[in-house]
């Protein structure tokens, strides 16, 4: 998984790190030590009117635990809107510092002079990450970062976690460092999994703590499973999860003519994997895979007010 494989690269979890805890994540949010625990979360919120009204739907419907809000992009105040009134569900910060689609683009919420690096010709952010990775300077990165965390909370929104859009702020070691350094300023986890391991970096392992969230499994759809079937890929995550700390990413929207302009010659996440995701993780079935196989959903609001800020 493509996101997967920038963090594995770029992070370091050291095993003393990994056994400093006392308790088990599982046992410090109150659960036994071999329990299941799901994060199942949904991306890219922000992005469009069809993206915030499915995924607002499946937090509504309790259908989802957690998601991230794209603070760049146009329909950012919406889904603002939407955390404010609805303080209780579990929303953090999509850092986003590409702008994939061919036609619908977004920039910095900081001054374009001040992170000139992030940004191509006309002002937008750069479509690839290999773009932003090669190009863009690790202190502007950083700059990037803090503002939209800040503009987020600003807007009402008592963000819960970081995470990274297309694994961009993740995509380099010093992009690493500013992505961490970010979420320890604001005392906030950040979406990390226990593949990471071995770059030994004194500037990444100054911010690493026995407060430092590690997901034991990151689980994320690839084209190549859309294709063999959503359902039968969703099926066999939650058949085969084992206990420990994971998180399931999925891309809510409806197929309808907004998303299909957004996501214009490009399939791959499009509005019609979008609309099979919301059609799974809202049905009877996928609440009912839950259920059988006694997986308990959790929150990053959890994790932060029970680990991360703990007294």
């Amino acid at each position: 998984m493509r996101i997967i494989l920038l963090l594995s690269s770029c992070l370091l979890i050291s095993t003393g790190i990994l056994n400093a805890q006392n308790k088990s994540i599982a046992e410090s949010l109150g659960y036994p030590a071999n329990a299941k625990l799901l994060i199942l979360h949904a991306d890219d919120l922000g992005v469009a009117h069809s993206e915030n009204r499915a995924s607002m739907s499946a937090l509504d419907k309790n259908a989802v635990s957690s998601a991230s809000i794209m603070v760049p992009c146009p329909w950012f105040p919406e889904i603002a809107a939407y955390a404010s009134g609805n303080p209780g569900k579990d929303l953090g910060v999509h850092l986003t510092i590409t702008s994939e689609w061919k036609h619908y683009k977004w920039g910095p919420v900081t001054s374009r002079d001040s992170v000139s690096s992030l940004t191509n010709k006309d002002g937008y952010f750069y479509s690839s990450v290999d773009s932003v990775a090669t190009l863009g300077s690790a202190a502007e990165v950083e700059i990037e970062l803090r503002n939209q965390v800040k503009k987020a909370f600003r807007s009402g929104v008592d963000v819960t976690h970081l995470d990274v859009h297309m694994g961009a702020a993740a995509s380099t070691s010093e992009f690493v460092k500013a992505y961490l350094k970010v979420g320890r300023e604001f005392h906030l986890p950040v979406l990390m999994d226990k593949r990471i391991h071995a770059i030994e970096d004194p500037g990444i392992r100054s911010l690493l703590d026995d407060r430092t969230i590690v997901l034991d499994k990151l689980y994320m759809e690839e084209p190549e499973d859309y294709k063999k079937g959503p359902k039968e890929f969703y099926t066999q995550v939650i058949r085969n999860m084992e206990p420990g700390l994971n998180c399931l990413l999925v891309h809510l929207a409806h197929d309808d003519e907004e998303m299909q302009g957004v996501t214009k010659e490009h399939p791959d996440y499009g509005a019609t994997w979008r609309q099979a995701d919301f059609d799974f993780v809202t049905s009877k079935e996928c609440a009912d895979l839950l259920k059988e196989n006694n997986i308990k959903l959790v929150t990053w609001r959890e994790l932060r007010d029970k680990i991360v800020r703990a007294e």
